[in-house]
């Protein structure tokens, strides 16, 4: 079976984005929300929901029971949670936000529901810390992100036994937020034939989601043909 690509999409643009990533010939969509949203008795989506982004959060209480409500009430079986927050340095809160995201994954487990932890801009170290105490958590790679903080190779070798999910996008390097352009595959300077290379080779079975920030028609074309040739 081949893995399915898709592309990230925004809930309030669900309906007329998922009818165009359809026409383009993406296999799902992935959902994200922000902690405002509120979802509607049906929704209408022209591709499969496969997975919902969960809110970049501070891990505050009101916030993971939003996320709860997420988890409970929306129909698909994998979400994807930062460990990054604005407000709240991972470092000095760690152990908080390692208790806040157990009780999450717990929560999802109790209905058969998944849920990966993205890295952003932390070190394999602390994503060791978390995976390490929270065995149930599972990992969404992020290339463009990785790029930046980290590198996907050593990612993949370090985490590759709970690895369920992968973001793809583009950038030309850099040392901060500023620099995660997500950006077309192949308008930045990352080398995607070595990564792609080594999930052949641990046999990664997963799905794919595009988070291309230009919704140029034209460009998420290429860069899902660009995707589908490497695997």
């Amino acid at each position: 079976m081949r893995n399915k690509i898709g592309h990230s999409i925004l809930y309030k643009n669900i309906d007329v984005e998922s009818a165009t990533l359809k026409e383009i010939g993406f296999d799902f969509v992935e959902l994200h929300i922000s902690l405002n949203d509120e979802f509607k008795d049906e929704i209408k989506s022209a591709l499969p929901i496969l997975s919902l982004h969960l809110p970049e959060i501070d891990f505050k209480r009101e916030e993971m029971e939003k996320c709860k409500e997420f988890i409970e009430t929306f129909p698909c079986k994998l979400f994807i949670i930062h460990l990054f927050s604005r407000n709240l340095p991972t470092e000095k809160y760690l152990g908080k936000k390692i208790g806040i995201l157990k009780e999450l994954t717990s929560y999802a487990q109790e209905d058969d529901r998944i849920l990966a932890l993205e890295n952003t801009e932390e070190e394999a170290k602390i994503l060791k810390k978390v995976f390490d105490s929270i065995p149930d958590l599972s990992f969404c790679l992020d290339i463009g992100h990785a790029n930046l903080f980290t590198n996907s190779i050593d990612l993949i070798n370090e985490f590759s036994e709970i690895l369920t999910h992968i973001h793809v996008h583009d950038n030309v390097g850099g040392d901060s937020e500023k620099f995660d352009l997500h950006l077309p595959i192949g308008a930045g300077a990352i080398n995607f034939e070595p990564i792609f290379t080594r999930l052949k080779e641990i046999n990664y079975s997963g799905n794919f989601t595009l988070e291309i920030y230009n919704d140029d028609k034209e460009y998420r074309r290429i860069s899902l043909e660009r995707v589908r040739t490497m695997l």
